[in-house]
């Protein structure tokens, strides 16, 4: 066999022994190689997550921080204009400091001129003192002549009570008197009802009363109302004391209504009693007990 053919079958042996171990070694490390790949990727992919979630958490915490930073901001703007106030107040406080040093000051000054007037003052007072027991004197001679009007004033109380028990029993007499006429006008309206006016009493009709203004305004009510051959008569609660005037004409409504009108004939304390007028039953209705009788100043 030649030389070389022999160097080229040791170079291909050795080549072999070097060769074999390297192909089994890449063969192990490129299925370790694929598995760090793997694993790589994978640690990628969860980095590329987390990196994600970072950033959002961040961009979210930045967002607080920026809202946060807004409301410092306002709080801050709030001191400030705080801090302006109360510098405001303090240069005022702060004049108001000047002006009660200088009151101080007068009246410090004022004190050192009483201080120097003291003898005066002194005198002063006396005179105070004397004028105050002059008038201590005068106050116990009022409460004297106080404690005297009382008792006149308690006397006069009492009179006046007996004198207010006297009117009530005067009221109650008139009211029977006022009852004791109405039933004596009741029996003349029935006589005269069933017999006939009188001739004195024809010869001068209620109606001819002459027309007086009337000087109050003035709102009674129909408590009675008589009807006979002469011309209808209505009674009202009110009378002299109320003002009523014979001749005064009062207009007599229900309601908003106008029925008629009541010429005033004559005039009792109490009540009074007149003609009724312009009365038209078809049309307006008559005039009823309960309905009110008006008087108009002036009128």
């Amino acid at each position: 066999m030649h030389v070389l053919t022999k160097i080229f079958v040791v170079l291909v042996a050795l080549l072999t022994v070097v060769i074999v171990p390297l192909v089994a070694v890449n063969a192990t490390n490129e299925a370790s190689f694929k598995q760090k790949f793997k694993n790589a990727e994978q640690l990628r992919a969860t980095a590329e997550t987390n990196l994600a979630a970072e950033r959002t958490s961040a961009l979210a915490n930045q967002q607080k921080l920026e809202a946060d930073l807004a409301a410092v901001q306002s709080i801050v703007a709030d001191l400030r204009s705080q801090v302006a106030m109360r510098s405001a107040s303090a240069s005022k406080a702060e004049t108001e400091l000047a002006g009660t040093k200088a009151a101080q000051a007068s009246v410090d000054a004022s004190l050192q001129l009483l201080a120097q007037n003291g003898k005066a003052n002194g005198e002063l007072t006396d005179a105070l003192v004397a004028e105050l027991r002059g008038l201590r004197t005068k106050t116990m001679d009022a409460e004297k002549r106080l404690v005297q009007l009382q008792e006149a004033f308690d006397s006069s109380q009492s009179s006046l009570e007996v004198a207010d028990a006297a009117r009530r029993a005067l009221q109650e007499e008139v009211k029977r008197l006022g009852d004791e006429k109405d039933t004596a006008v009741a029996t003349i309206a029935e006589y005269v009802a069933s017999v006939g006016e009188l001739a004195k009493a024809r010869a001068g009709a209620v109606g001819d009363t002459a027309r007086v203004v009337a000087t109050k305004n003035l709102s009674a009510t129909i408590i009675n109302v008589r009807r006979g051959a002469e011309a209808p008569l209505a009674e009202i609660n009110a009378g002299s004391r109320d003002g009523v005037k014979a001749g005064w004409v009062l207009t007599i409504g229900d309601g908003s209504n106008f029925i008629g009108n009541l010429r005033i004939t004559e005039v009792d304390v109490n009540r009074a009693v007149g003609v009724i007028e312009l009365e038209d039953a078809g049309t307006r209705g008559e005039v009823k007990v309960g309905q009110r009788a008006i008087a108009r100043a002036g009128e």
